[in-house]
């Protein structure tokens, strides 16, 4: 799910005023709690690619076997508040966005705290990301919930599995280690062994939840509180490696999100890392 709803049906009043007045009188307070047949199966696991992904279920063709070739898991379906969801339909206008929004960010918050669950750890420290998308109709407020394997940081580049995400959080190797530059100037996730620009520190969360957005404050306190747990990881601060962060810097990233951010330490020079920065306290870097 990568935009608030849009477009939600609207009703028009087809017949005479009385009629219509009748109409609106016994509109029903929730959508239906009856699941669409295009919602997909928890568990199940789907060969799409990244454009497909983005899309509303149901996805083209069929779900596959979790130990053949695939790139996204299905962990959940749910569906928003059904009183939210009737009154994003009734609403015009302004109104009609601002529901759509708290419908977004609902199904967007319950498949990020849903993830970690399925996945046996933490999601923000694995290669993975969370992808939530509505179910048609979308109106109903049903969405799905999915995890993919990501290339990168931020990446929309999946990487193809021939086993289950479920319970792969610990032991399954997905931790994050280093990150280099691709050919195309990208971070990707690579082995701390091999040459590298920065190293995985850990996370962040900007507190409270449902904080209002404010770019310039949003970055700051990111960069504060990486600067902190990049800190912490080395053993000490040194002016030869910088903090970076990866997580909502947008209005819409930030909408329903945990406001979570992966933190990283990495060299402000043109020479490579080579090993682990744990630790390092003051010492040399590893190359």
């Amino acid at each position: 799910m990568r935009k608030p709803l849009i477009g939600l049906t609207v009703f028009v009043v087809l017949a005479a005023l009385v009629a219509g007045v009748g109409y609106w009188l016994t509109r029903p307070d929730e959508v239906s709690a009856e699941r669409p047949e295009g919602a997909p199966a928890a568990g199940s696991c789907w060969n799409v690619n990244e454009k497909v992904a983005e899309t509303a279920f149901p996805w083209p063709g069929a779900p596959v076997d979790c130990a053949v070739p695939h790139t996204a898991e299905v962990f959940f379906v749910g569906q928003v508040d059904r009183r939210l969801a009737a009154k994003a339909a009734r609403a015009n206008g302004d109104e009609a966005k601002l529901q759509q929004n708290l419908m977004y960010a609902q199904a967007r918050r319950g498949c990020t705290s849903l993830a970690s669950a399925y996945l046996g750890g933490d999601w923000h420290t694995a290669r993975v990301q969370v992808v939530a998308d509505w179910i048609k109709p979308a109106s109903t407020g049903f969405f799905g919930c999915a995890l993919v394997q990501a290339a990168a940081p931020a990446s929309k580049r999946f990487v193809g599995r021939t086993a289950s995400l479920r319970g792969a959080g610990k032991g399954g190797g997905l931790e994050i280690g280093c990150v280099a530059r691709d050919g195309g100037g990208e971070m990707t996730y690579v082995p701390c062994e091999e040459p590298h620009e920065g190293e995985f520190v850990g996370t962040y969360r900007i507190t409270p939840p449902d904080a209002p957005f404010d770019a310039e404050k949003v970055r700051a306190t990111a960069t504060s509180g990486c600067t902190q747990a990049a800190t912490a990881y080395l053993g000490g601060s040194r002016g030869d490696l910088r903090s970076g962060y990866v997580g909502p810097t947008t209005a819409s990233d930030w909408l329903g999100s945990d406001q979570t951010y992966a933190c990283y330490a990495l060299t402000t020079g043109a020479a490579k890392l080579r090993g682990s920065l744990k630790g390092v306290g003051t010492g040399p870097l590893p190359h």
